[in-house]
């Protein structure tokens, strides 16, 4: 017996020890204690086991068996008439009522047992269970009971000098006088609540109190006093590794940061506590820091970010809300099955009301049915609005992958433009060893690669950015010699393009602590900007001031502006106000938008004015703090004088009159024009069109044997180019080959579509264009020798290179078949005929037929008189007015001319 006593001791030792880490373990050692209990008929021991076994099912959710185990307790305590276990029970259905809602049930448990627990002068349960009851009027927003009631449980637990009762007791009031509005109170109860847990020394108590005192200084918007307290409870949460405490309180230095108009800090500390705090997921953490980030963004003015985090936000709402009412349908279907069990048990302890309890399981079915009916439609309802967020999500995903693809297809142009001038030159030397590279290539090479490099630090500088990386590395220095040393590298740049650049910047040396590469890359930026977007000739101003600790930046040009509908989207990723492939000018979209983010970092600010038609205007504000020196003043305010003339170094001053085919090379990058050129100008006569509606002007007024175009060009692309000489009689004959930085295949089949007979993409290899050059020219050159063969007949398809030319060698077939015979039939009758003028008909015969509209008109008579003499048809000077001459000599001379033989001996 005393061996079983023990044991009975022990499993409810090892059950407590147990519960907190392993429901299904406690319940075992609970099980074990009500057997043994049972055997050896220990009553009291034996409810107890019941009791306990009831907290062990409740946290498994089996609330049923949970009630039927107390119940059963209870009804052994009031028969051994022990009044303090049975209030203590009482307690224990209270609760389960308590949290399964139903507060009703469970308040008449409290007050039951309350009566109990003042019988047998047990003041330790009396506060809990007033607690309890101030729980549920403060969840039913009653509180004023609340208040009287925790005020009740404190009067008792401070008569018991119980310090943790006590503290509890403090922060319930101060709890509810939070949600009333009544800070002050909450504040002098925290405070109370806070000498308690240090007098206790609970760390973690002591951290949660702080947390709770640092919320309501935020309420009252003291926001300087609730940031030492936040920091000391991190401190407490790091100490005792209380996960919870620590994603708490630096949620509160979010709020508090958000207070101060700190707003980039609380971004910072936003982005990382949303990181740190991802294991926890704790969506309602997630939902309120997304309003920060948005409240925060949008006082920085980047609404796209605050829009961003907005929709995030929503979508985090939608999913709480989801939980929410996926919980809500959780308990329904709980006291559903609750309900149902209830009713079974019923039914098996008395027979006499079984008709009543199936009348009442048929009831219970059918509010079962409407209940899920409703929840069917109320989830439907819910699918229906995330299908409507993630149709809405993915029409926004769609339009922001349609920006990055303009993007990429843009910067591949960037990259690929300038790789071919580094490239090219390189393979040459690299096949010629015994030559050298000139001055020029050297310089371009150098220059095309420092665009490169620059590309590719702008894309790590936005990346370091967006990862919030990216710091500030100031250096002692003087501001305005950076800034001379910035605006100085554009002298050349203006004095080749003869426009008027004027730089103003204080003699007085400015001594400070900045950022020299960040500010020099805004002012890069924003000068290289100007330029682009500035026609030749046009006036460019810099300024620079300073006053009252403030740098003032302003760059203007006269070019021609920005439209009023695109000038709030210009500091966007990726944006470009002219995104075509005719665009006037290259560019990534990453430069004005890169200088927004780092002018920010250096905590200033830049706006933007524009006008269509007279300009844009920049302006660039930066804290700064001059330092003083004893340096000496520099000379004078510096202007640059830009109406010096410089010749284009890519310029020819000469004619070209050699006797060579001649290319036009339509291309808007004067690097790229000189690279192809130096390639080709040994064989070919090259003329040059800097753009593509030029391009056009010049195949039309020249007689080019061959075209080289690239794609992106402005005013007119290479596929726009392409689709207008293909589509004109008058130069449909010309070989086109395509150059381009976009490599897709989508890309090759729109260039060939387009009428293209060759498409290369950069970098490509300089001997091959040399070698596909050559191989058009030459097979047009084969077409015009087919045309004069003496022996073959004349097959208008194996001639033309297109549809167009194909015809045109038909109709004029035809109209010679026609007309071969009539005398008076020449060349003005031709152009009649054909409806061209005499040069247009000389330019296409030439190109097609290496003949002049004459020559091939005799030819064409000459070969059908060869013709007929084979076939011995008739007499020689019969045969010579059938074919259209009328003069015999002539006839005679210009056959023996053509085929060495008079026609008597043909």
């Amino acid at each position: 017996m005393p061996d079983d006593s023990l044991k009975v001791k022990a499993y409810f030792d090892l059950y407590w020890q147990t519960f907190r880490n392993s429901y299904p373990d406690a319940l075992n050692y609970a099980l074990a204690a009500e057997e043994l209990t049972k055997k050896l008929n220990r009553e009291f021991e034996y409810a107890d086991a019941k009791r306990v076994k009831s907290f062990a099912l409740s946290g498994l959710g089996r609330n049923v068996e949970a009630k039927a185990a107390l119940d059963e307790a209870l009804e052994i305590f009031v028969r051994l008439n022990d009044k303090k276990m049975e209030a203590d029970v009482l307690t224990e259905l209270g609760y389960l009522d308590h949290i399964q809602s139903n507060f009703e049930d469970a308040l008449n448990h409290y007050f039951a047992a309350l009566e109990l627990a003042k019988e047998v002068e047990n003041k330790d349960n009396e506060a809990r269970i007033l607690n309890y009851v101030a729980s549920i009027y403060k969840k039913q927003k009653l509180y004023d009971k609340a208040i009287s009631h925790y005020k009740n449980a404190l009067a008792l637990v401070e008569e018991l000098d119980f310090k943790p009762g006590i503290s509890a007791c403090l922060t319930n009031l101060a709890g509810v006088y939070m949600e009333v509005d009544r800070f002050e109170d909450a504040l002098k109860y925290h405070e109370q609540a806070l000498e308690l847990k240090i007098l206790m020394n609970d760390r973690l108590g002591q951290g949660r109190v702080l947390n709770n005192i640092g919320v309501v200084y935020n309420k009252l918007e003291d926001f300087k006093r609730a940031g030492p307290k936040f920091d000391e409870a991190l401190a407490l949460a790091q100490e005792v590794g209380d996960k919870n405490l620590y994603s708490d309180a630096m949620f509160g230095k979010v709020a508090t940061a958000f207070g101060l108009g700190n707003f980039e800090e609380s971004i910072r500390m936003s982005q990382n506590l949303m990181v740190q705090s991802k294991p926890l997921k704790d969506l309602e953490l997630d939902l309120k820091l997304h309003k920060y980030l948005q409240g925060s963004y949008a006082n920085l003015g980047d609404f796209e970010k605050a829009h961003s985090h907005a929709l995030q936000r929503q979508v985090l709402s939608d999913s709480l809300y989801s939980k929410n009412m996926l919980s809500v349908t959780n308990e329904l279907e709980a006291k559903y099955q609750n309900d149902q069990k209830t009713k079974e048990i019923e039914l098996l302890a008395s027979e006499k009301e079984l008709q009543s309890l199936q009348l009442k399981k048929r009831e219970t079915e059918r509010n079962g049915i409407i209940v899920l009916t409703l929840l069917s439609l109320l989830l439907g309802g819910l699918f229906y609005n995330q299908f409507r967020i993630k149709k809405k999500a993915n029409r926004e995903l769609r339009e922001l992958d349609e920006l990055k693809s303009n993007f990429f297809a843009n910067v591949s142009h960037e990259f690929r433009t300038p790789l071919t001038l580094i490239k090219g030159p390189i393979e040459r030397l690299e096949q010629n060893p015994e030559e050298s590279l000139d001055r020029e290539d050297v310089k371009m090479i150098r220059r095309n690669a420092n665009k490169v490099l620059g590309l590719v630090n702008q894309l790590l500088e936005l990346s370091k950015i967006d990862q919030g990386k990216l710091k500030l590395k100031p250096t002692e220095g003087d501001v305005f010699k950076c800034l001379w040393a910035a605006t100085s590298s554009f002298n050349s740049h203006a004095a080749q393009r003869n426009m008027d650049y004027r730089v103003q910047i204080p003699d007085t040396p400015l001594w400070a602590s900045f950022d020299r590469d960040k500010l020099e890359k805004v002012v890069y930026n924003l000068l290289s900007n100007a330029f682009k977007f500035t026609p030749d000739g046009s006036l460019i101003s810099f300024w620079a001031s300073y006053k009252e600790g403030e740098l003032n930046l302003q760059v203007s040009d006269s070019g021609k502006g920005i439209s009023e509908e695109k000038l709030p989207f210009i500091f966007d990723r990726f944006y470009q106000v002219d995104g075509g492939s005719t665009r006037e000018q290259g560019g990534s979209g990453i430069g004005l938008s890169l200088s927004k983010d780092l002018v920010a970092l250096m905590d200033g600010t830049i706006t933007v004015t524009s006008e269509e038609g007279k300009g844009t205007f920049f302006t660039v504000q930066l804290p700064v703090t001059k330092i003083e020196t004893r340096r000496t003043k520099a000379d004078a305010i510096r202007q640059i004088d830009s109406d010096k003339e410089r010749p284009n170094p890519f310029e020819l001053t000469k004619a070209d009159k050699r006797k060579l085919p001649q290319i036009l090379l339509v291309e808007d990058n004067a690097d790229m024009r000189q690279f192809i050129k130096g390639n080709l100008l040994d064989l070919y006569r090259i003329t040059e069109a800097h753009h593509g509606a030029a391009g056009v002007e010049k195949a039309k007024s020249m007689e080019p044997d061959l075209v080289i175009t690239d794609l992106m060009m402005p005013k007119m692309d290479g596929i726009e180019l392409c689709q207008i000489l293909k589509s004109d009689l008058e130069t449909s004959h010309l070989p086109i080959i395509m150059l381009t930085a976009r490599a897709g295949m989508d890309n090759k089949i729109e260039g060939l579509e387009s009428g293209a007979d060759e498409y290369m993409t950069k970098p490509f290899n300089a001997k091959e264009l040399r070698t596909r050059v050559k191989n058009l020219i030459a097979q047009r050159e084969r077409l015009k020798q087919h045309f004069t063969d003496l022996e073959n007949k004349v097959d208008p398809s194996k001639v033309a290179t297109t549809s167009l030319d194909q015809k045109f060698l038909e109709k004029l077939l035809e109209v010679l078949e026609e007309e071969h015979s009539n005398p008076q039939f020449g060349v003005p009758q031709m152009q009649e005929a054909m409806a061209m003028s005499k040069t247009q008909l000389h330019r296409k015969l030439k190109a097609l037929t290496n003949e002049s509209p004459g020559e091939l008109l005799r030819n064409f008579r000459l070969k059908r008189a060869a013709q007929l003499l084979s076939s011995k048809s008739d007499s020689v000077t019969q045969i010579a007015y059938q074919v259209g001459f009328n003069n015999l000599s002539y006839f005679a001379k210009c056959f023996k001319a053509l085929y060495g033989v008079s026609p008597s001996s043909y």
